[in-house]
C-alpha cells in the first residue's frame, strides 16, 4: 500500500453471476475472499453432486470501491472476468454491503452441517408473532414465526436479498419481541 493511502474497510457484498464457481475462482486467483453456499444432493443415479443453495449467487469480501472496480471489469466484454453485477439497495444505485452479523448468520445457516429450524411445543408463539433468540450460537438475531412444512420455523431476512430459517432452537431460548 502507498504512503497516505488507507486500507479500505472489507465488507461483504452479493454478487450474480452465471457462472458463480467460475466467478469465484477467478476472484480467488486476485486474493479475493470469496464464499458460495452450495448443498450435496444425491442425484437420481446415486452420486452426490454440489447444487448452489441460491441459483447464481455468490458472495465476495473486499473494500466498496474494489467492488465497483471488480463489477465493472466484469461487465468489460473483453476483460478477464466473468460477467457478474452487485446486488443493490431498492432505491438508487448505491452497491448494498452485507452488515457482518447478518452474514455470519447466513453463512452459519449454510453450512453443510446445517438442519432446519423447528420451533416445538410453545403456545404462546403464533404465527407472524417477533422473536429473538436468548442463547445458544444464534443470540440476539430476531425473527419471526411462519409454518413451514407443517411445522414452526423462525424466519430471519437479509434484506433485499433472502430470508433464512433457523436450525432448531429450542423454545426456552426464545422470547417474544414487543
Amino acid at each position: 500500500m502507498k504512503e497516505g493511502q488507507e486500507e479500505e474497510e472489507k465488507r461483504w457484498f452479493a454478487l450474480k453471476s452465471g457462472r458463480p464457481s467460475a466467478l469465484a475462482s477467478q476472484l480467488g486467483e486476485r486474493g479475493v475472499e470469496t464464499y458460495l453456499p452450495v448443498d450435496m444432493v444425491r442425484n437420481p443415479d446415486g452420486t452426490i453432486s454440489r447444487r448452489p443453495v441460491i441459483a447464481k449467487l455468490l458472495f465476495m469480501r473486499t473494500g466498496t470501491r474494489s467492488a465497483s472496480l471488480l463489477e465493472e471489469e466484469g461487465k468489460n466484454p473483453g476483460g478477464e472476468l466473468l460477467p457478474f453485477w452487485i446486488y443493490r439497495y431498492k432505491r438508487g444505485d448505491e452497491i448494498q454491503p452485507i452488515a457482518d452479523r447478518e452474514f455470519r448468520l447466513f453463512r452459519l445457516l449454510t453450512a453443510p452441517d446445517s438442519t432446519r429450524c423447528e420451533v416445538y411445543r410453545k403456545e404462546e408463539f403464533r404465527i407472524g408473532d417477533r422473536l429473538r433468540v436468548t442463547g445458544g450460537p444464534f443470540a440476539g438475531y430476531e425473527g419471526y414465526a411462519r409454518r413451514i412444512r407443517r411445522n414452526k420455523h423462525i424466519v430471519v431476512e437479509i434484506e433485499g436479498l433472502c430470508a433464512i430459517a433457523l436450525p432448531f432452537i429450542h423454545p426456552d431460548l426464545l422470547e417474544k419481541v414487543e
